[in-house]
Formats: structure tokens, C-alpha cells, sequence
């Protein structure tokens, strides 16, 4: 079992708060036969195929559906995965939310309260929120990476999800960097959670809902203004991080080349050390 009975009791308890339909897509990909040169395995898929299905069954208002990954090429592109494992979570708004990754942790819970959150009927934004939701113009999607370890990284990961419910015009992916540390790397994350917006890296820290929502609305109608005015985040919420280092590498011995090896101890033998000589027979000994 992926979840203990204690994390199902609590679970089960979470989802009595379901209010209406939740709809699960999880893209999977099974173990292969054949190593595929450029397409690894994805051994934490068979863990996450495993959660979801038990997930599922803790509530008859949540279904699920499993694509293999490389067998929907026309599912996977209508929406937008880029990687597995990953599920696709939507309640009645039909606004994605996507983990990527076998959620564990801090991470586990953030999805679970996310699942809630789409299936429940949302209170009304404030005033001043409506007004920041108006002037958003265009689609825009936003990028949670964040490990399982950090409870910041649960809180960062939930607030962009509650702020993807607010508005059509948002989509939230969350990653776990424990299975993608690549991304990462590739982009030069020093602190986690790090927060992407259209693919930029604007913030390391958490974010809140309302600051976040703001901050897309400056980074629509004003980058170059964004770009000098990150999104603040909360004192104290970033923890550094490093990518991984690879293992340091064997190195082979050179091989030896016989003939400079033999001109070497040639080279050597007609050397005589000072203060000795060299008998007829070639060898050294002391001056007498």
C-alpha cells in the first residue's frame, strides 16, 4: 500500500469536504523491457500509479482515469504534459492543476488540500482581488518546484494552486525537485520553493495568493517594470539549494606504450650516478 491507514483515515476525513466532481488524469509510464536510449525509465511511476488509484477510492466523488504516456501522444499534448509521472487534477471550474512526481510529504499534502479545494464551491474573492483578476489579459502558467522535506514548499505549492482556481486565465505544475532535478539545475534555482512564471524564475520563498496574483497582473501589462520588481516573499521561507553532484569519475590508468617504455629503461641504464662507475658486466658500483 502507498498510503498508511493513518494517512487514509485522514485523507478520507480531508475529501468529506468534497462538494462536488473531482476528475483525476494520471499519465503513467510502465516499466520497459528494452532500455530506450534518450526515453529512461520512470520508476517512481509504478509508486504514483499506485497513490493515485488508492486516492481515488477514498471517495465516490473522485474518478480516475490512467494514460500511458507514450501510447496518448493526442491526450498528452491537449494538455500540456511534459513530463511523467504526472496527475492532472480538475474539479467543476475545469482549471488544471498538475503535480509532477510520486508525491510524498509536504508536497502529498498540499495536493491533497489542492483536490479539495477545486471540488468545493469558493468563497467570493474581495473586492480589491476582483479587481486584480480583471486585468489579467492573457493565459499564463505558473511553476512550483519544491521538495517534499519543506513545509514551505506544501504552503508555496498551495498557494499557486488557489491562485490557478481564481482565474481561467492561470495553470499551475507543481514538481517535485527530488525527480527533477534537472529543471533546476538548468535554470540556476540557488533556494527553494523556487516559483517560474511563463517559464522565468521570479522567486525563491513563498508567495502568497493575493502578492502572486498581483505580480502577474504587473508582468502582463508592464515586464520590464516586473523584471525590476519580483513578487516578495515571505521572510525566512527559502532554503538553499545545490543540484546534485554526479560521482566523481574512475580514471583509467594510461596505457603503456612498449617501446617508449623500453627506450625509458634504456635511457636509464646508461646513467651512471655520480660517484659510482659501471663494470664491464654493466654493473653499478661504488668508486674505489
Amino acid at each position: 500500500m502507498a498510503l498508511a491507514s493513518s494517512e487514509r483515515a485522514q485523507i478520507r476525513q480531508q475529501f468529506a469536504a468534497i462538494e462536488g466532481p473531482l476528475k483525476l488524469e494520471y499519465y503513467h509510464q510502465s516499466p520497459r523491457r528494452v532500455m530506450v536510449p534518450g526515453r529512461p525509465d520512470k520508476p517512481s511511476c509504478v509508486l504514483a500509479k499506485e497513490l493515485y488509484e488508492e486516492i481515488a477510492d477514498l471517495s465516490d466523488q473522485i474518478s480516475l482515469t490512467v494514460f500511458e504516456h507514450e501510447e496518448s501522444e493526442e491526450q498528452v499534448s491537449r494538455r500540456d504534459i511534459v513530463d511523467v509521472p504526472c496527475v492532472l487534477i480538475r474539479g467543476e471550474l475545469n482549471r488544471p492543476l498538475r503535480f509532477y512526481g510520486a508525491p510524498n510529504g509536504h508536497l502529498l499534502v498540499a495536493m491533497i488540500r489542492a483536490m479539495v479545494l477545486a471540488a468545493t464551491r469558493q468563497s467570493k474573492p474581495s473586492v480589491k482581488m476582483k479587481r486584480i483578476l480583471g486585468k489579467l489579459r492573457r493565459p499564463t502558467r505558473l511553476r512550483l518546484l519544491g521538495s517534499a522535506d519543506d513545509p514551505m514548499a506544501g504552503q508555496a505549492a498551495l498557494a499557486a494552486c488557489a491562485a490557478t482556481l481564481l482565474s481561467p486565465k492561470l495553470q499551475a505544475d507543481v514538481f517535485a525537485i527530488e525527480e527533477f532535478a534537472e529543471i533546476g539545475a538548468r535554470s540556476g534555482v540557488t533556494a527553494l520553493p523556487a516559483l517560474f512564471i511563463d517559464d522565468q524564475l521570479f522567486a525563491e520563498g513563498l508567495v502568497e495568493p493575493f502578492e502572486l496574483v498581483e505580480f502577474i497582473g504587473v508582468w502582463q501589462s508592464n515586464p520590464e517594470k516586473a523584471q525590476l520588481n519580483p513578487p516578495p516573499t515571505q521572510p525566512g521561507s527559502a532554503t538553499p539549494w545545490r543540484p546534485p553532484q554526479p560521482p566523481p569519475q574512475r580514471r583509467e590508468p594510461a596505457a603503456i606504450d612498449p617501446i617508449a617504455a623500453a627506450a625509458g629503461r634504456a635511457r636509464e641504464a646508461a646513467v651512471t650516478p655520480e660517484g659510482m662507475r659501471r663494470t664491464s658486466g654493466g654493473l653499478i658500483v661504488p668508486n674505489r
